[in-house]
């Protein structure tokens, strides 16, 4: 139950953090839209903190996760964010009604965002669980 807490709380406050920063500096929305997009990115924050957790573990544990240097966690990070993260984003276009090409040019402009922010997402993520006391399983 507390990896569960640990993973979602993780998921919650990075995805607010980073999405409002996004919206608001490099977008240039209100910060009364801000507000709006966030609440409703709460939920499914909360459906994919888990899920989330539990790929990236699965991911370093098949990759021998022991002794990795700085640039492998990178690397492995950037990995797990973009193919956890690209094909949920690109979904979530497509239940929406988006267009294929709308989805690839929407996708394409939020990539960059979501490999630079991989490492940093695990690092906070890795100090959630230890906020939480549940060991990394790495």
């Amino acid at each position: 139950m507390r990896r569960y807490l640990a993973d979602t709380f993780a998921m919650v406050v990075f995805s607010i953090a980073i999405g409002a920063f996004v919206e608001l500096v490099i977008t240039g929305l209100t910060l009364e839209q801000t507000i709006k997009i966030r609440a409703t990115a709460i939920p499914v924050s909360l459906l994919i903190g888990r899920p989330y957790g539990m790929y990236r573990d699965w991911v370093f544990r098949q990759l021998g996760s022991a002794e990795k240097t700085l640039l492998q966690k990178i690397l492995l990070d950037t990995l797990i964010n973009l193919t956890f993260q690209m094909p949920l984003y690109a979904l979530i276009l497509a239940l929406n009604g988006a267009t294929f090409m709308q989805i690839l040019t929407a996708a394409s402009s939020i990539l960059v965002i979501v490999g630079l922010s991989g490492r940093p997402y695990g690092i906070f993520l890795g100090a959630c669980r230890r906020l939480f006391k549940v060991s990394e399983p790495l």
